[in-house]
């Protein structure tokens, strides 16, 4: 399935008990290259449109938080010296 140029897939699973239920399933690399997740789920088509939907809406804000908690660690790392805890 596709969904603003992003793939996903939906998938029949039986639950315990041997009730089926639809799961929509996303592992789309281009719209979580942004982020520290590789997969997400819904249980409905529209509540994974309004994911997909968050992820490709939040991608910059997110690289920046990333790009700043890399550097945080850079500095952090630089500062302990020949010693680093290992």
């Amino acid at each position: 399935m596709l969904y603003k140029n992003v793939k996903y897939s939906c998938n029949q699973v039986e639950k315990y008990g041997g009730k089926i239920v639809t799961v929509y399933s996303c592992s789309d690399k281009d719209l979580l290259k942004e982020y520290t997740t590789t997969y997400f789920e819904a249980f409905t088509k529209h509540r994974m449109h309004e994911k997909i939907d968050h992820y490709l809406d939040n991608a910059q804000e997110q690289k920046a938080r990333r790009e700043l908690n890399m550097k945080a660690a850079q500095e952090f790392y630089a500062s302990m010296g020949e010693n680093k805890g290992d």
